[in-house]
């Protein structure tokens, strides 16, 4: 009797310990990951981004952005292709750069601008295309992939990013449909908040309708231009 109620005030005390550690200890930022590429070229550019897909550079646009950068302005690169590797953030894409870890596409865009002496637009034009950023990657996005999520392709072409055996699709892809769709749905709601498929509609609206044939416009340079040869349709 006297051991078991031990046992039990022992772990007790040892939750109430460690959550009291927890309550108190100051939030602090994650120690940047060891370098991968021990062995790298001065001023190349070690990309880590997701997997290339048939039809598109990258699932992610934001891993994207910054191949686009690098084609654009003829930044040396090498693109290094993750199933687990991620960032201190948790996340993709991040970059090593003469022996340093960048996480963050907006941190490594000024970073690669900074380091490679990139110009800045004009005044107003440099204005105009941080708005059309901040409005497309904070708000567009979000919208976009709120409906793209709410399709189970999006999750057959997750699992095949994470190098699963297909024979088991039909057990382990309700599993990353579950976990995954939930994920992104939380992070949708925080940042634009939770809206009903009309109400989304209309928003996506607002945002393309007045600029969309300068968008799809751009899009297709971007294609022809960056991209001339890594598109199968």
């Amino acid at each position: 009797m006297f051991d078991c109620c031990f046992l039990l005030f022992a772990v007790i005390f040892g939750a109430v310990f460690m959550y009291l550690k927890d309550l108190f200890t100051p939030p602090r930022i994650k120690e940047k990951p060891e370098i991968q590429k021990k062995d790298y070229k001065k001023d190349t550019v070690y990309l880590y981004q997701f997997k290339r897909l048939k039809n598109c550079p990258n699932l992610s646009p934001f891993c994207m952005k910054i191949e686009v950068l690098c084609r654009i302005y003829n930044i040396p690169h090498e693109i290094v292709e993750c199933t687990t590797m991620r960032s201190r953030n948790g996340l993709l894409p991040f970059i090593e750069l003469n022996g340093q870890h960048y996480s963050d596409s907006d941190l490594i865009e000024m970073r690669l601008k900074s380091h490679f002496k990139i110009p800045t637009l004009p005044d107003g034009l440099e204005t105009q295309s941080v708005a059309l950023s901040k409005m497309t990657f904070f708000h567009l996005f979000h919208i976009i992939y709120r409906y793209k999520t709410s399709e189970h392709k999006f999750y057959e072409t997750i699992y095949q990013l994470l190098d699963m055996p297909s024979a088991l699709s039909f057990l382990i892809l309700p599993f990353v449909k579950a976990s995954v769709g939930k994920r992104f749905y939380a992070r949708n709601v925080g940042a634009i908040g939770d809206f009903e498929w009309s109400e989304l509609d209309e928003f996506l609206h607002k945002d393309l309708e007045k600029d969309f044939p300068k968008i799809l416009e751009y899009v297709e340079r971007v294609r022809k231009e960056v991209y001339p040869n890594d598109f199968t349709f």
